[in-house]
């Protein structure tokens, strides 16, 4: 509980701000996740959420959060984690899918005043009360999933604090039949929607032209398009755009989309078949080649 009585002379918590891997998604965000927030990424199968969620920790990190995975997966991977940029000699992984379970292990991090936690519950989707396994007719109940993820974010959402902790979630696809037309949306219950600061998705593109492969047909780089669905940082829902995700290095094409958003923002200047920017200057998009310092001028000039 936080009480801020302004004519005692107290002050609000100020959050900070966790850059994203993605310089579009932090550019639609200001700058990148709130802390004391909870933030949640649903798409496409193989889109690269926990790639996102993982680089997204490593920054973390490097501010003085301390990781803290719930893998309702059992799919984490420290070689993987720390492709991503995880330092894997810090980090706690809870391999759980049972609530109360969940909530008994994340009690002494949730309430820490001296540490700074980002946690990740991959995936929410998985998640459920311990009526599924104990009780045979719990776990037919009509929306027990639902249920289940409200009952488990609303005990979260009571130790958010904006200077020591921040929350992401991802979610699986899912499709709503009830309409003229399949609709795809996330595997969440409303009660999560509403408790949630922020909602990304993420949508694979399978075109040909927007995924590379190797010779042994192992995918390199693919094609990943964001869209904010609900933000309550600054007023940009329906905000949408690209990025390229490389799958086998754990990291995400930030050269290829700034040199993107740079065209697109005519601050790199297309004439034709030429580009220019400064005194340089390449016939064909694939040409482009900019210094590190070239590099950062773009970052600060696309973000500011």
């Amino acid at each position: 509980m936080l009480i801020v009585d302004k004519r005692k002379g107290d002050t609000m918590p100020i959050h900070d701000v966790i850059p994203t891997p993605s310089v579009g998604l932090n550019r639609a965000l200001g700058g990148g996740l709130n802390t004391g927030a909870t933030h949640l990424f649903w798409g496409t199968p193989s889109v690269g959420k926990t790639t996102m969620c993982f680089r997204i920790m490593a920054q973390a990190q490097k501010m003085g959060y301390r990781p803290v995975i719930v893998d309702s997966e059992s799919s984490y991977s420290d070689v993987y984690a720390a492709k991503c940029g995880l330092d894997i000699t810090d980090v706690v992984v809870i391999q759980s899918t049972i609530v109360e379970d969940i909530m008994k292990s994340l009690i002494g991090y949730l309430t820490d005043d001296k540490e700074k936690h980002i946690f990740l519950f991959d995936s929410l989707s998985n998640i459920v009360k311990e009526e599924f396994y104990d009780k045979p007719e719990g776990g037919k109940a009509m929306g027990l999933s639902a249920r289940s993820q409200g009952y488990f974010l609303q005990k979260l959402v009571n130790y958010l604090h904006k200077e020591r902790n921040i929350m992401l979630f991802v979610a699986h696809q899912t499709v709503d039949l009830s309409g003229m037309f399949a609709v795809t949306k996330a595997k969440m219950g409303n009660v999560v929607h509403h408790n949630m600061h922020n909602v990304v998705k993420l949508f694979l593109s399978m075109s040909k032209g927007e995924m590379e492969r190797e010779a042994n047909n192992m995918i390199t780089s693919q094609r990943a398009v964001w869209t904010i669905e609900k933000t309550k940082q600054i007023p940009t829902i329906g905000a949408t755009g690209y990025y390229y995700v490389l799958p086998q290095e754990g990291q995400i094409d930030q050269r290829r989309e700034l040199i993107d958003i740079a065209i697109e923002m005519d601050i790199i200047k297309r004439k034709g078949a030429w580009y220019t920017y400064e005194e340089s200057k390449w016939n064909g998009m694939g040409a482009i080649e900019l210094t590190d310092k070239q590099l950062k001028q773009l970052q600060k000039q696309i973000t500011e």
